[in-house]
């Protein structure tokens, strides 16, 4: 892989939403032809299906008034590259033992059906770098609820701001997460050091600067998540 290092991770931001369309089958069929080491899309559930788009609204990427939750039909909605929206079994189909996945639990309501669908697929051997999937949120009572559930997969939560230390020893007590995101803006190195110290590697999104990739790798981040995955190839 031509990143840093074997240890310094790059994750196409929705597939590669700075290159292609983000959260969309084209998007991820681009990234998963790149020599990354793993995609990140997101995730909610509508009608006992579970769809792979990030926002509620739907403006932004579809053009169409009103919200995702409450539209009558999801399987009638076109992105604005003229794609339906993809469901999550359908880049299951694409990725799965080719290329890791984390997949961000936007507004998943039935865990269960996440789980079972997962399991539907078969059993890959163990992961050399990331896990093959990885499940992240910025709801960490949807990630205990996995917990609870008996998820097999890894978990990592998801911050934005700067978390309490009270807050994360809580989390990390709760969770054993496999690693912690945090936003770029807000991300402080003290944090990286302690959660490297439980053996939890930070990952940071969303990182489009070259210059700013390899900082973040010499500070101690385990990865970044980005929208150009093309471009943060060339970081040496």
């Amino acid at each position: 892989m031509s990143a840093i290092s074997e240890q310094f991770y790059i994750i196409g931001h929705r597939g590669a939403a700075g290159e292609r369309f983000e959260n969309s089958l084209d998007g991820f069929r681009h990234a998963l032809g790149l020599e990354i080491h793993g995609v990140e899309l997101d995730l909610r559930d509508h009608s006992g299906e579970i769809w792979v788009i990030h926002d509620d609204d739907l403006g932004r990427l579809t053009g169409t008034s009103g919200r995702f939750i409450e539209h009558p039909d999801v399987a009638q909605l076109t992105l604005r590259n003229g794609e339906p929206v993809p469901r999550l079994r359908e880049v299951l189909d694409l990725y799965w033992g080719k290329m890791p996945l984390n997949i961000e639990l936007k507004a998943v309501t039935d865990l269960e059906a996440l789980l079972a669908l997962l399991a539907g697929y078969p059993a890959l051997p163990p992961a050399a770098g990331l896990p093959w999937i990885l499940i992240s949120s910025f709801n960490h009572r949807a990630l205990a609820r996995l917990r609870a559930l008996g998820c097999a997969w890894p978990l990592a939560p998801i911050s934005y701001g700067v978390p309490v230390p009270h807050a994360i020893d809580a989390t990390l007590a709760e969770l054993a997460p496999w690693s912690w995101h945090f936003d770029n803006e807000y991300l402080e190195f003290g944090l990286v050091a302690r959660l490297l110290e439980s053996g939890v590697p930070s990952f940071v999104f969303t990182v489009n600067d070259p210059a700013r990739a390899r900082l973040l790798a010499e500070g101690g981040v385990g990865g970044i998540f980005t929208d150009l995955p093309s471009q943060m190839l060339a970081i040496d």
